[in-house]
């Protein structure tokens, strides 16, 4: 009952004043909330896109492959070398990330080498150490990580 009877005891402006500051919390939160909805679905979206840049690579490395072993051209050799960068260069990032402490300099060398583009890299990063223990970032990693021993033997096999 203290708090009724504060609140009816209160003069008309001071109500008015009370609930205007509560909205006004309201509203700061809700924006806040919003910001960091933003700022992670901005790193989903660079995570996705650097994922479509390494499958890519990967397939176009597998595709130079194929045309150098039956054409022995050189430039196809070359071109699988390039192709590899990308999917080496994540690889190098989930790795520095993976250390304990993550070695921040090491991620984003790695994440440019993938062509990450340069502003998404903070939120890429971000969003890996913060969410990597959520279901779907998580199997998103586990796949990551097979496909990168994939791609191993894929350098194996272009450099026989």
């Amino acid at each position: 009952m203290g708090l009724r009877r504060f609140w009816k005891d209160l003069s008309v402006s001071n109500k008015l004043y009370a609930v205007i500051g509560f909205m006004a919390l309201l509203i700061a939160l809700e924006l806040l909330s919003l910001y960091f909805a933003m700022n992670t679905l901005s790193s989903v979206r660079g995570f996705v896109t650097g994922e479509s840049l390494w499958s890519k690579a990967q397939k176009d490395a597998v595709i130079t492959l194929h045309k150098y072993a039956r054409t022995k051209d050189p430039v196809f050799f070359k071109n699988f070398q390039d192709n590899l960068q990308i999917p080496l260069g994540d690889r190098k990032a989930r790795h520095a990330l993976s250390q304990n402490p993550p070695d921040l300099q090491a991620a984003t060398e790695g994440f440019l080498q993938g062509k990450v583009h340069p502003d998404d890299i903070p939120g890429v990063i971000s969003l890996i150490q913060k969410f990597h223990n959520f279901e779907h970032i998580k199997k998103a990693l586990t796949i990551w990580h097979d496909a990168d021993v994939l791609t191993l033997q894929i350098i194996s096999s272009g450099e026989e």
